[in-house]
């Protein structure tokens, strides 16, 4: 039984985004699709397509490539020996070596054990999509995200032009010899990059998304000796240590807008004189960006200190509002730069229609924390 979830994905870079949201805070696509969790009683049956298709990890799975591979492998020379004198023989050798490759990647599975659960959560998004991002990008084995990956889209460009040079040009039409005079070229491209990612990038990131800092070790505080006459204080709300991690981020972000907000103010009190009608915009913007901002991250701490154990709902969130805070920061940034740019007065174009945006996307969030 599928039941649906409170976010979906962008299609444009894997984010998760709140299902009311009319686009990605990231990248501000408005393409999306939709994720379910599985839910399953004891007596509901796995389908028939996790089950060719994908490693079961007690109800979540990952798409298996010894499982795909072997498939593969057996259907390629399966269909190539349907225009052979020998259909038979051929079914008979694409069931042995399937069956060979099936068995040496079950075996690595097993000595492996079980994967992070970044990468576990980070999957089972479609058996279309799961497959993309198998061919076409890296996975961070600590984080789960998916980062387009150079090699493998070399490598497959390199395999449908020799496959295409194989068809039409050394004249070989069996589909199995096909596939074979393509990989033979693909695969030393693949391995040379393949080595080059393992060498200098094992843990890629998406470089327009801040990667979370590893949680700060607090240095141990001696307690007062107890006063008489003084009453205790409630102890502070801890915070369960996996969500440490956010809480500084999300103060990074917050020192972060800090600074770029009184550079963008200075910058406005320069560029206009008031009591100015554009100054009074530009101002009064900032100020409702400011309120938003604060709004947020005075939430987002809130919801930290207050959760009493892990969720995928409460990170969901928590990832959710982080976005909006760099959506916000972004924009402060990018006003910065117009009024740098644009101090000239016959330049006000482009900072006018940055506003705007700032306008949308500030009513956008007071739309979305309505709701």
């Amino acid at each position: 039984m599928k039941m649906p979830n409170d976010y979906k994905i962008c299609n444009s870079c894997g984010e998760k985004v709140d299902v009311n949201a009319n686009f990605c805070p990231s990248c501000k696509s408005q393409s999306f699709r939709t994720k379910a969790v599985i839910v399953r009683g004891s007596d509901e049956p796995v389908s028939l397509k996790h089950k060719l298709f994908y490693w079961n990890y007690d109800g979540e799975f990952v798409l298996s490539k010894s499982k795909l591979s072997a498939i593969s492998i057996f259907l390629i020379f399966f269909i190539s020996g349907l225009n052979t004198t020998i259909p038979a023989g051929y079914f008979t050798v694409s069931l042995i070596i399937s069956a060979i490759i099936f068995l040496l990647g079950y075996l690595i599975h097993i000595i492996r054990g079980r994967p992070k659960d970044a990468v576990i959560h980070y999957n089972d998004y479609g058996l279309g999509t799961d497959i993309f991002h198998l061919f076409f990008f890296w996975q961070n084995k600590k984080t789960g995200e998916f980062v387009p990956s150079k090699t493998k889209i070399i490598s497959f460009v390199i395999f449908i032009v020799f496959a295409i040079l194989s068809l039409y040009r050394l004249s070989i039409y069996t589909l199995g010899s096909i596939v074979l005079f393509a990989v033979f070229f693909e695969t030393p491209a693949f391995l040379i990059g393949y080595g080059i990612h393992k060498l200098t990038n094992p843990y890629p990131t998406n470089p327009k998304r801040i990667p979370p800092k590893e949680p700060k070790k607090m240095p141990k505080k001696e307690e007062p000796k107890a006063v008489k006459t003084a009453p205790k204080q409630p102890p502070e709300p801890e915070v369960i240590p996996k969500f440490v991690m956010y809480e500084n981020k999300i103060e990074d972000l917050k020192a972060e807008y800090d600074a770029k907000e009184k550079v963008a103010r200075e910058l406005i009190e320069k560029r206009f004189t008031p009591p100015q009608i554009t100054y009074t915009r530009f101002i009064s913007v900032v100020d409702k960006a400011t309120e938003v901002f604060n709004s947020e991250y005075s939430s987002a701490i809130n919801i930290l200190h207050l959760a009493s154990e892990e969720s995928p709902r409460i990170d969901s969130e928590i990832e959710s509002k982080i976005a909006v805070l760099n959506s916000i920061i972004d924009k402060i940034e990018d006003l910065t730069n117009e009024l740098v740019l644009s101090m000239d007065t016959s330049k006000d174009e482009d900072a006018k229609n940055l506003i705007d945006d700032m306008e949308n996307l500030i009513s956008s969030v007071k739309d979305y924390d309505d709701s």
